[in-house]
């Protein structure tokens, strides 16, 4: 796990100020190259921990040159498929990526199995090779100014060279209403994102890039399989990801909430460790969201060395101030604020921590949004009645509050109307026009790709545009205190599978669609009291965890954000938010943010604790970096 910088001419001075600033990603070793080109190269040692690993690294003719941040979990398997035609010098997973690129091109990237970002330098060819990996793990951020060409594993290295930088005011509608800047797109004009499961070529010569293009997607299929070979199926393919996320020579451990996801994890690190693991929770006072008594019962279970952290009011805000001067945009979960304190401890135990992230999005785990497909075949089948509204109305009252009476004839508008944070009528309000921004386009061809019930559709979305959010959740504060994070449940082999599970694998419901319409519930409502979700994970639980822990009702990592700001950081945020020297006035209209912050209905607080923490997120941000 390292960070990696980089530019298409010779600087000494630059690389290493890019270097510098991405230190914590890599505080083992430094490296650079100035050779027609310069990379740069932040080294956390995980594999290969003599000189050998170091990096830039080269092939044997010192014409192919890479920096590599991630992990190829296959690497072995690779090399010895390499070893016909290729010498291998050291025992990394880095030498691996140069001679599989010289094998088989840019098309090597499908071999992979890991978490990767890289820039590969071929001098034969005068080309720069970027990659990104399948999910989006790893981040990697590039900038094409005039003749130049710039990338780094974060935006502030790029920011090193004298370019202009200038604030995306259109990135704050993205940020309010999905937590992140989704697709290409950053909070800086000019300065992108390469896509999960991207490759890049940029050719020096021309100085152009020459194409960007998708090596991999999830592939639809029909799988006809038996819910006994389906969990058999899935304990294999959950045990031989464990065995290559294990794979360090340092010390690792786990991140337990006590919840489903990150249990499983911890049972099966366990259960191939003859010492001891190590796993790690954060621990709220407020009650209804501390979740340390089942992490401490997993963890009793499983004989692990438990640590545990406190986040409340009281350290909350200064942690947040800290954490910013890591981000590369605002801070889009509150709880990465808990995660970033947690990191701190766990580097005084170990380098590498396994997670639990990607389950939810694999094995459809969001209940109120995947079984919302149920209140839309409703709503289908009523808007082709031509008194369709009155009986939406009077028949489906519950539907008919939580839609504020849309009656949706299509997926791509229902799936919008749910998935959001701040409502397009909301933020209409309070976004001044520079920074209003339309997203459906986008959503739309994404749900749309493949022909597939509903449902399916939104897993898929979710795994293409709200997974990338979820994973720099995870990258950035542990990387923040030089940690690597592992994500078991997100190798491309479970998730492909879990995907083309059929759907009442995941979703159980108790009742048939006929019975829930009659019952005027909402997909809220019903969620979890009416079906199982993710059931086959569920399922295939069994054999490792107790009931008690597998039946919980989601909690998701939750803060009391509504506790919080209904008390002391009520008036901390009116003041920031409100005053005539706040950032985010460029962005928003203050008296009509004003307007809102003082409504005092039930239904205005159902959020708004999460939408005060967003705004006062963008406010710390935009304060730290501009």
């Amino acid at each position: 796990m390292c960070g990696i910088n980089g530019f298409n001419f010779e600087s000494k001075k630059l690389i290493e100020e890019m270097n510098k600033v991405t230190a914590h990603r890599g505080p083992d070793a430094e490296g650079t190259l100035l050779d027609g080109a310069s990379l740069g190269h932040r080294r956390l040692s995980i594999i290969d921990l003599s000189e050998n690993g170091k990096q830039p690294m080269s092939n044997e003719t010192g014409e192919v040159w890479i920096v590599f941040n991630g992990e190829i979990y296959n690497f072995e398997e690779i090399k010895k498929e390499l070893s016909k035609n290729h010498t291998f010098r050291s025992k990394s997973d880095t030498e691996v990526i140069i001679h599989a690129y010289e094998e088989w091109g840019p098309d090597c990237v499908k071999k992979f199995n890991g978490m990767w970002a890289f820039c590969i330098y071929d001098k034969k060819k005068n080309l720069f090779f970027l990659s990104r990996d399948r999910f989006g793990v790893k981040p990697l951020y590039y900038t094409l100014q005039k003749d130049k060409f710039i990338f780094s594993s974060e935006i502030k290295a790029i920011l090193q060279h004298p370019i202009k930088k200038e604030l995306n005011k259109k990135a704050a509608s993205s940020f309010l209403s999905y937590r992140y800047v989704l697709g290409e797109e950053t909070f800086f004009k000019g300065i992108s994102k390469l896509l999960p499961a991207t490759n890049l070529i940029y050719n020096l010569s021309t100085k152009k890039v020459e194409k960007t293009y998708s090596y991999w997607d999830i592939e639809p299929k029909e799988l006809k399989i038996s819910e006994k070979e389906a969990i058999s199926k899935l304990n294999s393919l959950l045990n031989k990801s464990i065995m290559y996320r294990k794979i360090s020579d340092v010390p690792l451990g786990v991140i337990l909430s006590g919840g489903l996801d990150s249990s499983i994890v911890t049972a099966l690190l366990a259960k191939t460790e003859k010492k001891p693991i190590n796993t790690f929770t954060i621990k709220f006072k407020e009650k209804g969201f501390d979740e340390t008594e089942f992490a401490k019962k997993v963890s009793s279970m499983y004989k692990t060395n438990y640590f545990e952290e406190q986040v409340d009011t009281s350290n909350f805000l200064g942690l947040m101030r800290e954490y910013t001067k890591f981000k590369d945009e605002p801070i889009g979960v509150p709880n990465e604020i808990a995660l970033y304190l947690l990191s701190k401890k766990i580097k005084k135990h170990v380098t590498v921590v396994l997670s639990g992230e990607g389950a939810d999005e694999a094995f459809e785990g969001y209940g109120r949004i995947f079984t919302s497909a149920q209140d839309f075949e409703i709503m289908k089948d009523l808007s082709k009645l031509k008194n369709g509204k009155e009986i939406f109305k009077e028949k489906y009252s519950s539907l008919f509050k939580l839609y504020k009476g849309n009656l949706f004839k299509s997926e791509i508008d229902h799936f919008l109307f749910r998935y959001n944070y701040w409502t397009d009528e909301e933020k209409n309000k309070i976004l001044l026009p520079e920074a209003k921004a339309d997203f459906k386009s986008m959503f739309e061809k994404t749900l749309n790709k493949y022909n597939l019930p509903y449902e399916k559709k939104i897993s898929y979305t979710f795994l293409k545009l709200h997974l990338p959010a979820l994973l720099n959740r995870l990258d950035s504060p542990t990387m923040a205190s030089s940690i690597e994070g592992r994500e078991p449940l997100l190798d491309y082999n479970l998730v492909d599978f879990a995907f083309n599970l059929p759907i009442e694998y995941k979703t159980k419901w108790k009742l048939s669609k006929e019975e829930l319409s009659k019952l005027n519930k909402t997909s809220e409502e019903l969620s979890e009291i009416e079906n199982t979700s993710k059931y086959i994970l569920k399922e295939a639980a069994k054999e490792y965890l107790p009931l008690e822990i597998i039946n919980r009702k989601k909690q998701g990592f939750p803060l009391p954000l509504n506790d919080w700001f209904k008390g002391e950081f009520l008036e901390i945020t009116k003041k920031m938010l409100l005053n005539d020297k706040s950032k985010i006035k460029e962005m928003i209209n203050q008296e009509e943010l004003k307007n809102w912050i003082e409504e005092e209905t039930d239904e205005t607080w159902t959020n708004k604790g999460q939408k005060l923490w967003m705004l006062l997120s963008l406010e710390v941000w935009l304060q730290e970096w501009f």
